[in-house]
């Protein structure tokens, strides 16, 4: 028994029930399930990486190993489900900042610090250690051996939320008869995105609100965004002020609230057992994607010929930042995924410096030499019917040819991101 070991131990909540619980012990994380939910076959499903809907043995292969890789990682980090709930960059160091613990600031801590407000309908909470099992005890700290005493992390700080990606952002409410955008009351969850503008400078804002208004027009099926100006949040003042309150932040709605609760979601590095930075996986990691599709969403294959549109749009775009944490799936009805509305779609070939960032321009220089032949090796490799993927991407492509043109000439976005979208519907092989 070493005594560098503390362990710590949040409760993993989805929607009112109990899942399992987190724990932490000498930079090594394992999530252990709650028996009642491990015995009910009917189980809400928290990850397709742990918990595959009829397929009760292989759930159970999964949760039964507490080194499986689905529920084990070492050196500090998360299972994969786990790491890609936390933030990335400035949001980040907002939620180490809530910390008074030197302990808690790592991402075990950072994410017990956004427990009340992570995606979809998952909660982590300090555990209630009178409750604790004991094999929740022993597995959890050393996959079956030691007990030791044990400890919890600093519970969630009032208006803290974890939202994935680089960019900054906040998590917010509308208020007063929707007028005004400001922090989550304490034991309310936020229904708002704001993505936030550079200081006097809303020109990355207004690109993505053009290009996920382009997206629609393709026949996309986007999440519901506006550009709103920075006087009207609440709560911020010194942001608006930094900012600018004329300059506009993007107002993204949250497809995992409803007014009937949350919905549960998980993005598609999670499902496939992927850490957030192996986002890029590539086209492999899509055609997996592809299958779950193909084999389990109850929309059928209308999400196999969204994944088809959205790719296309996509190349037609210029967004090569399209990695597999832009890909999600809701589970509407507890236990089976479907695709989630598209969101992060940019025009990053048009983005100040684009030259530099080395992965996206290689998968641009890819999107640039992109057939119809392209789309249909990989609906063959995940065996799904050729001509669904040709007649989708040939829709699409005709629907931006139709009204991207006249749309761009009209909207507020920058001759940068519009010259670009008009040359690639010009000259890409795929707008042909």
């Amino acid at each position: 028994m070493s005594d560098g070991l503390a362990p710590r131990y949040v409760e993993v909540w989805l929607h009112d029930r109990l899942a399992g619980w987190l724990c932490e012990a000498g930079r090594v994380t394992r999530f252990v399930a709650a028996e009642p939910y491990l015995a009910d076959l009917r189980r809400p499903t928290l990850s397709l990486s742990m918990t595959v809907p009829g397929e009760e043995g292989l759930t159970r292969e999964t949760l039964g190993n507490h080194f499986d890789p689905a529920v084990y990682r070492e050196r500090g980090e998360l299972p994969p489900f786990f790491a890609g709930l936390l933030p990335e960059g400035a949001l980040r160091r907002r939620l180490a900042a809530t910390r008074k613990q030197v302990q808690d600031m790592d991402d075990f801590g950072i994410l017990a610090a956004a427990g009340e407000d992570l995606p979809g309908a998952i909660r982590i909470r300090p555990a209630n250690l009178d409750r604790l099992t004991a094999a929740a005890r022993a597995f959890g700290v050393t996959g079956g051996a030691d007990n030791l005493e044990i400890g919890v992390p600093e519970a969630a700080a009032e208006g803290a939320a974890s939202l994935s990606g680089v960019q900054d952002k906040l998590a917010l409410s509308l208020a007063r008869n929707g007028k005004r955008y400001c922090l989550p009351v304490r034991g309310s969850q936020s229904d708002l995105i704001a993505k936030l503008p550079l200081p006097g400078d809303d020109a990355q804002v207004l690109n993505e609100y053009a290009c996920m208004q382009l997206a629609s027009m393709a026949g996309v099926q986007v999440a519901t965004c506006r550009p709103v100006a920075m006087r009207d949040m609440a709560d911020h003042p010194d942001l608006v002020e930094a900012l600018g309150p004329d300059t506009r932040f993007l107002a993204v709605e949250r497809f995992d609230r409803t007014a009937g609760g949350p919905l549960h979601m998980e993005d598609a590095c999670q499902l496939l057992t992927l850490m957030p930075a192996q986002k890029y996986a590539g086209a492999a990691s899509f055609v997996k994607l592809l299958r779950v599709l193909d084999r389990f969403s109850p929309r059928g294959i209308e999400d196999v010929r969204q994944f088809f549109i959205r790719q296309a749009v996509n190349a037609l775009i210029g967004n090569s930042d399209a990695h597999l944490k832009n890909f999600s799936v809701l589970y509407r009805d507890g236990a089976l995924p479907e695709l989630s509305p598209a969101y992060d779609i940019v025009c990053v070939a048009a983005l100040p410096g684009f030259r530099g960032f080395a992965t996206n321009v290689a998968i641009d220089d890819l999107q640039r030499r992109e057939t119809l032949d392209a789309y249909a090796a990989i609906a063959r490799q995940a065996g799904i019917a050729e001509r669904i993927a040709r007649a989708a991407v040939r829709q699409t492509v005709a629907l931006a040819r139709e009204h991207w043109p006249s749309a761009l000439r009209e909207m507020d976005v920058s001759d940068a991101v519009r010259t670009e979208i008009l040359d690639r519907l010009a000259t890409l092989p795929l707008a042909r």
